[in-house]
């Protein structure tokens, strides 16, 4: 075997390594970019679909009315946003309340189930299609949650990710992630509004979301769902796709030094 074809065995070998732990990871869990955009902005670019849908859950030994409130709208686009639905969510947790052991309750995370692909744009032309946004600055639509207690904070997902499933996909808002800096909604708090883009009309109201925190919940709030999508990862590239890429340029590197070093037969 001749340097060249070591080399681009070697290079072959380096890619196929590196990709194939990301290939069987499963299930795939997509994390979607969430820039800020501005409330006025969004106000431009979609109207109201529907009405809000205010929806309390309840944590396993609670105390007072409730633990906390989910509230969604679906938005329709205009404009640069023609053809595109909006789905918004906005998450409260109840001041003063406590778990079964007297301990504030807290929400770690949200999962929504959520009945077709996000879909991707560029409304702040970032030069790239992002599948969600984060707003904070202002009110959307009808959501209006109760504002953070004195003293609270309204926080965005810490991440927010996509993971396709056979029928239905679920958006994951999490808040609680110690490597980012990421603490869970807590008594008081709200989070700010986040929307996922769809091509899909809402067809239903389900109760659809699964609320991760120190104690089960005990009721299963309500949203807006699309339905009737194709589900599948959104197109951006894989981790797998990725470390391939670096696999080829690394064997290309390695074959070039090869060249290079390669005497000059006269």
């Amino acid at each position: 075997m001749n340097k060249l074809t070591l080399a681009l065995a070697l290079g072959t070998g380096l890619t196929l390594s590196l990709a194939a732990p990301v290939a069987k990871a499963d299930p795939i869990i997509q994390t979607l970019e969430t820039p800020d955009l501005a409330s006025s902005q969004f106000s431009q670019l979609f109207t109201a679909y529907n009405s809000p849908i205010l929806s309390p859950f309840q944590f396993d030994g609670a105390s007072g009315t409730g633990s906390g409130l989910v509230e969604s709208q679906v938005f329709q686009g205009q404009g640069a946003a023609e053809g595109l639905y909006a789905y918004a969510y906005q998450l409260a947790v109840t001041p003063g309340a406590s778990d079964g052991d007297g301990n504030p309750v807290q929400v770690d995370s949200a999962g929504f189930k959520f009945n077709a692909t996000p879909v991707g744009s560029d409304l702040l032309n970032l030069g790239h299609n992002v599948f969600a946004y984060v707003i904070k600055d202002g009110k959307v639509g009808g959501l209006d949650l109760p504002k953070a207690a004195p003293g609270g904070v309204i926080q965005d997902p810490t991440t927010l990710s996509w993971q396709p499933g056979t029928k239905t996909g679920v958006i994951r808002a999490q808040y609680t992630d110690p490597g980012k800096g990421g603490s869970p909604l807590g008594a008081g708090a709200n989070s700010a509004t986040f929307i996922v883009l769809s091509t899909q009309a809402p067809s239903d109201i389900k109760p659809s979301v699964n609320i991760g925190g120190a104690s089960a919940t005990t009721t299963v709030p309500v949203v807006y769902t699309a339905e009737g999508g194709s589900i599948s990862p959104v197109p951006i590239p894989e981790p797998s796709t990725i470390l391939a890429w670096a696999g080829m340029a690394g064997a290309a590197v390695l074959v070039r030094r090869v060249r290079q070093r390669r005497p000059i037969e006269v």
